[in-house]
């Protein structure tokens, strides 16, 4: 069974939230935690791991989410332009779509879905790409660019991975799934990538005609390459667009975004499997932010954390530079959105390693587990939250702190064992319902605030970023 805590939290995520029921929503309050004490060279307080559960799960500094949430009532009102694009930068919790998905789901009930969001071309060249709402595939040979892979070269993109090829025989295709709750599109965004080299690229909707769109630049240009978006209109409904190099070079694709002219709630998951914010802080920007401003978010989600508390050589005070960074490139490219930093969950570790896997058991049944053998929350995970935190109230970003949410720390070995399992094996991923969990725990944060947002006096909301 679940742990109970664990199953309190979900159900007490409002009064873990960062004001009380009665209080307005959008002004500081004493239920709040107070800004963290600044690093020091000996880094953080190495708090117990179940410490974080006291602190807020939601924390929004006024003003921080008001962007996302004024983006839900235009949707809500089923504003012409009333699309909330959720943008969600992330590591492999994001890559497999299912925090995100659920997301989508949870918050496409309340306000509609505005379309399945930005994938990847087809079935691109890389491991572990498994994405949810969205039908795809790919033929002949392609090769991939991905962010952080040794050799792999610049630009990776928005979803950091760059995928190209020049044979003809290659096709990459998306379409909408009949069993999805997205099953519509209106538009497809194809995002690619222009130089003094490349080739054409032709698309084709449906079984229609083959379309073919120039992407080379001139000889004079300015720029050596240039992001660049063309966008193909549909009948709203579902369709399949198929992509294909259409001769004289190299063609090179970042992704599709499927889009609708309904109000809703759009969710990308630009999530790369072993990636952390130093990634995508060292990425080409100069892509990268231009494709952030073209998907135009109302809230922009930095979810890390797993993969830098298992870096053993961490520096806590380059982390939270990195967040300071990446924090100020998206405000450059989408100076109107929200923006929240997503604290990683449980991580199970062992000091004994993958050692305590060939003991043999014990002649003692009541001897239970050696000490270096039992699975714990890693000392420095804590550390990498509160750095997260510190961060968020020092660039005025709301702070979801998942670690508490689920229950705090020493539980990914209860989650392994839940019955169904809420984790897998390895004690870092979890499995679908794992995720559907946290996914709705975010979710209901979000809801919740949203709800107490919209009592507030308009005139006494803030806009934007405040400073």
């Amino acid at each position: 069974m679940i742990a109970p805590r664990f199953i309190a939290a979900l159900f007490a995520l409002g009064a873990c939230s960062s004001t009380s029921s009665d209080a307005m929503p959008r002004s500081p309050s004493t239920a709040e935690a107070a800004p963290p004490a600044a690093l020091t060279d000996a880094g953080v307080d190495d708090a117990p791991p179940d410490a974080a559960a006291t602190l807020p799960v939601l924390t929004a500094p006024a003003g921080a989410l008001d962007a996302f949430h004024a983006a839900l009532d235009r949707a809500a009102a089923k504003d012409p332009g009333g699309r909330a694009l959720v943008l969600v930068f992330g590591d492999s919790h994001t890559a497999g779509d299912q925090l995100t998905g659920t997301l989508r789901r949870e918050l496409g009930k309340h306000f509609g879905q505005g379309g399945r969001g930005f994938v990847l071309p087809g079935k691109p060249a890389i491991r572990h790409y498994y994405l949810r709402d969205v039908a795809y595939g790919s033929s002949g040979k392609w090769q991939a660019e991905l962010g952080g892979k040794r050799d792999n070269l610049e630009p990776f993109g928005l979803a950091g991975v760059r995928s190209h090829t020049a044979d003809k025989k290659a096709t990459a295709w998306v379409a909408t799934c009949a069993s999805c709750p997205v099953d519509k599109v209106a538009r497809f965004d194809i995002f690619h990538l222009r130089t003094k080299a490349s080739g054409a690229f032709s698309y084709q909707v449906d079984d229609g005609a083959w379309i073919k769109v120039a992407t080379k630049l001139p000889a004079s240009a300015a720029e050596a390459q240039l992001p660049a978006v063309t966008s193909v209109e549909v009948p709203d409904g579902r369709h399949k667009l198929s992509l294909k190099p259409a001769g004289g070079g190299t063609i090179e694709l970042f992704g599709v975004a499927l889009e609708r002219t309904t109000p809703g709630v759009v969710v990308d998951a630009l999530g790369v499997v072993g990636r952390r914010l130093t990634h995508l802080r060292s990425w080409d920007w100069s892509v990268i932010g231009p494709q952030v401003s073209a998907r135009a978010p109302a809230l922009v989600i930095l979810q890390y954390g797993t993969n830098e508390a298992d870096d053993p050589k961490l520096d806590l005070g380059a982390l939270a530079s990195a967040y300071d960074e990446v924090i100020a490139d998206v405000r450059a490219a989408a100076p109107g959105a929200s923006i929240l930093i997503l604290g990683p969950p449980d991580m199970g570790v062992r000091d004994a390693g993958a050692a305590c896997d060939k003991l043999r058991p014990p002649p003692d049944a009541d001897a239970g587990v050696p000490y270096e053998c039992q699975w714990h929350t890693p000392g420095v995970l804590p550390l990498v939250i509160d750095v997260q935190r510190q961060a968020a109230a020092r660039n005025q970003v709301a702070f979801f702190d998942t670690f508490a949410a689920m229950g705090g720390g020493n539980l990914m070995d209860t989650f392994f064992h839940a019955d169904p399992p809420l984790a897998y094996s390895d004690h870092i991923h979890f499995t679908q319902p794992g995720y559907e969990q946290w996914g709705r725990a975010l979710g209901a944060a979000l809801l919740d605030d949203h709800a107490r947002w919209t009592q507030t006096d308009p005139t006494a909301r803030s806009s934007g970023h405040q400073p």
